[in-house]
């Protein structure tokens, strides 16, 4: 199994440049091609109206984002042009969240990067990662606001309850976890009782074992979704996890998402990569 196509999105945020080397390395171990989707933050003009001179304001607005898009368009372009891997540039135009569902839905994966209070340039829409998360169809690779990551899936945390998403989450995350050390976190969250139709998690670990994974099971009482999520940060700073691979729970479309506890938790908290699978 592999990745045959990797997507990349890329803002003007200091944390696009790490995910875009994350996805390249990526890219070169799956012998992938990787998608540069370019897409950032893009003003509500109906309202800008209101205000003195709102035309030149819109003007100026527009060229000084265009200039920045051409500056990481560049910088894209530098480091590819030595690159044995087959490479696409893109940008999008209109609402960021409408246009990269539409773009991202060709990905095999799409790499993300977790929302940075610090850095006004990371934002690009309201819930613009739980958006790709939950209505993509693609798994998405989430990237934390800091720290620095090399590499993913040496060591990797895989929630699994039985169901359907997290289901999905392994599946999608095969490629990264074939030779890997896994930890299976089995836990259900205290208004979720294990359904009839759950699969063991005898199953998933048969399923890793067969893509040469070495792997350990670890037994989560049941809990609110903050503190599961909270035992599954902890469980795999215990691993010593590169990444962490869930299936995302929610429902609704857009900017009226209502995310699972868990996907939520995770989202706000992660401290390696988090794959999310929906």
């Amino acid at each position: 199994m592999a990745y045959h196509t990797i997507f990349v999105h890329l803002d003007t945020s200091a944390r696009a440049l790490h995910r875009f080397k994350l996805g390249t390395q990526l890219a070169h171990t799956h012998r992938s091609r990787l998608v540069g989707l370019f897409a950032g933050f893009a003003p509500e003009t109906t309202w800008l109206y209101l205000m003195k001179e709102a035309a030149q304001y819109l003007k100026e607005d527009h060229a000084r984002r265009e200039a920045r898009r051409d500056a990481v368009r560049q910088r894209f372009e530098q480091e590819m042009s030595d690159q044995s891997i087959e490479w696409e540039w893109r940008n999008v135009e209109g609402d960021p969240v409408t246009a990269v569902l539409r773009e991202a839905r060709e990905a095999s994966l799409l790499i993300a990067g977790q929302f940075d209070a610090n850095d006004p340039h990371s934002f690009v829409a309201p819930k613009f990662v739980e958006s790709l998360v939950l209505e993509s169809g693609r798994p998405v690779l989430v990237v934390p606001s800091a720290g620095e990551f090399q590499h993913v899936g040496q060591r990797a945390l895989v929630a699994w309850d039985g169901g359907r998403e997290a289901a999905r989450a392994l599946h999608d995350a095969l490629p990264l976890l074939a030779g890997s050390a896994v930890k299976l976190f089995c836990a259900n969250t205290a208004a979720q009782a294990l359904r009839a139709d759950a699969a063991p998690v005898s199953h998933a670990a048969r399923l890793l074992e067969r893509q040469g994974a070495t792997v350990s099971i670890h037994h989560s009482p049941a809990g609110a979704d903050m503190v599961i999520g909270e035992r599954m940060l902890s469980c795999a700073a215990d691993f010593d996890a590169d990444l962490i691979v869930m299936g995302a729970y929610g429902h609704g479309r857009f900017r009226e998402l209502a995310l699972g506890g868990v996907t939520r938790t995770l989202l706000a908290s992660m401290t390696v990569p988090v794959l999310m699978a929906h």
